[in-house]
C-alpha cells in the first residue's frame, strides 16, 4: 500500500493498491475527508474534499 502525506495536517495515511481517483478517505489522525487524484503519469496525490452541500431543488 503506498502511503501519502495528509494535506491538511501532514499525517501519514495508507491507500490501498486497488484505490480509484476520487475515492475518499478519512483520516484518522485530524478528521479530514481527503479525495484521492492519480495524475496522466500514475502519481497519487490527496486533497481536501469538498464539502456537498444539500441541494434542495433551487
Amino acid at each position: 500500500m503506498p502511503t501519502l502525506t495528509c494535506p491538511v495536517c501532514g499525517g501519514s495515511i495508507e491507500i490501498p493498491d486497488d484505490a480509484l481517483p476520487g475515492e475518499l478517505f478519512e483520516h484518522e489522525e485530524c478528521g479530514a475527508q481527503l479525495e484521492l487524484e492519480i495524475d496522466e503519469n500514475g502519481k497519487m496525490r490527496l486533497k481536501q474534499a469538498e464539502e456537498v452541500s444539500e441541494d434542495w431543488g433551487e
